[in-house]
C-alpha cells in the first residue's frame, strides 16, 4: 500500500522537494486529473508576447491619432474678456452692422459708473456696409484698460472699422481683435492675434488690399 508521504506527493502536481516551472506543474496536474481544466489554458509564451505587442503597438496608434487630432484642432481665440471672436470671413463680415474706411481724427478718454472708455472721433471716407456715410463723423468707444482696449488705435492712424451700433451716436468695434485693421499704402494689416482675412468684396469697395 503506497505510503500517506507518496499519496501527499502524488495529489499535489508541485511536489516541495524540488521547484518545477509552471507549465510543468500545470502539464502534471491535467495528466492527474484526466484532462487540463479551461481555467488553466493559456497561450504560448510566443503568442503572448504577440499578443502584448499588439496591444502596445494600438495604444501608440491611438495616442498618435489624438495627438494629430490637437494639432488640427482650430486655435484657441485669444483672450479678450468675455468678447465674441469670429473663426471666419463671412461670420465676422455678417455680425459687423458697418465696415467703413476711416480715420481718426481725435481721441478722448470717458468714465461713467467707474467705467473708462476711450472714444475715438472718425472721418468716414469710404464705406463698404452700414448707415455711415461717406464724409461724415462718427464716434467709436471702446475699453481703456484690460484685454478689451484697442492698442492699435491712434489719433491720425487710418483703419478698416467693422462696427456694432451702441445708440443713436456711438458705435463700437465687433471686438477688439478682429474689429479694426490698419491701412498703409493702401493695404492692410490686422492686430497680431487675428487671422481672419476681410473678403475681396469688401476690400474692393473700400479701396485697399
Amino acid at each position: 500500500m503506497p505510503s500517506v508521504k507518496r499519496l501527499m506527493q502524488e495529489a499535489n502536481p508541485v511536489r516541495n522537494d524540488r521547484v518545477e516551472s509552471e507549465e510543468r506543474a500545470e502539464t502534471r496536474l491535467a495528466e492527474l486529473l484526466g484532462s487540463r481544466p479551461a481555467e488553466f489554458e493559456r497561450p504560448p509564451a510566443r503568442r503572448r508576447t504577440l499578443v502584448w505587442g499588439l496591444a502596445a503597438a494600438a495604444v501608440v496608434v491611438v495616442g498618435v491619432g489624438v495627438a494629430g487630432a490637437i494639432v488640427l484642432r482650430d486655435p484657441a481665440p485669444p483672450a479678450m474678456s468675455d468678447q465674441p471672436f469670429y473663426r471666419d470671413t463671412a461670420e465676422l463680415e455678417e455680425n459687423a452692422e458697418a465696415i467703413v474706411r476711416a480715420t481718426v481724427s481725435a481721441t478722448r478718454t470717458v468714465t461713467a459708473d467707474g467705467i473708462t472708455e476711450t472714444v475715438a472721433t472718425v472721418s468716414v471716407g469710404k464705406v463698404a456696409k452700414g448707415d455711415p456715410k461717406p464724409g461724415s463723423s462718427i464716434e467709436i468707444a471702446y475699453s481703456s484698460t484690460g484685454p478689451e482696449q484697442a492698442e492699435g488705435i491712434r489719433k491720425g492712424g487710418e483703419y478698416v472699422l467693422l462696427l456694432q451700433s451702441r445708440d443713436a451716436t456711438t458705435w463700437n468695434l465687433v471686438n477688439t481683435t478682429q474689429g479694426y485693421y490698419t491701412v498703409a499704402g493702401g493695404e492692410l494689416t490686422p492686430t497680431v492675434d487675428n487671422t481672419v482675412a476681410l473678403s475681396a468684396a469688401v476690400t474692393s469697395s473700400l479701396g485697399v488690399s
